[in-house]
């Protein structure tokens, strides 16, 4: 049984990545051109990947049920699921700006976000954490003790 379900959308991502991948590929398209232009489908194509993986990632889908959390982006994308068991302890924390979107592999912690700010860290009974982006860390917190 779904105890809590949260689904993110980061507009602000979009609206800051999109356009600069439209003139980096423009300008990719135009640099290239010495004498004869490539075929125009080329950055076509770039951009439309960039524009696909953007709307992709700035979608963070957050579920919890009785027996184990999940998250992941649009379509299931890097989904990821712990069982409640494996999780030590849950607390509010931050993610810093330079993070940006999608998921971080680190060290000592894995990071999901659709926008960095607010935050939920699981510590696991591996030793490693796992961050959790959300603009509603309370009900996440909420869900988790319940």
């Amino acid at each position: 049984m779904v105890r809590y379900m949260h689904r993110q959308t980061s507009y602000r991502a979009m609206l800051l990545i999109l356009p600069i991948a439209a003139v980096v590929g423009s300008s990719v398209y135009f640099a290239s051109s010495q004498g004869k232009p490539p075929p125009l489908f080329i950055p076509v194509i770039a951009i439309a990947i960039v524009v696909i993986a953007t709307a992709i990632f700035s979608t963070l889908i957050i579920e919890v049920t009785d027996d184990a959390i999940a998250v992941g982006f649009l379509f299931g994308a890097m989904r990821r699921r712990v069982a409640r068991g494996e999780i030590m302890r849950a607390e509010r924390c931050s993610i810093p700006w330079w993070y940006g979107t999608g998921v971080k592999y680190g060290l000592k912690a894995t990071s999901y976000l659709a926008w960095p700010g607010p935050a939920v860290e699981l510590t696991l009974t591996s030793g490693r954490a796992l961050r959790i982006g959300t603009d509603d860390p309370d009900g996440l917190l909420v869900a988790l003790k319940g």
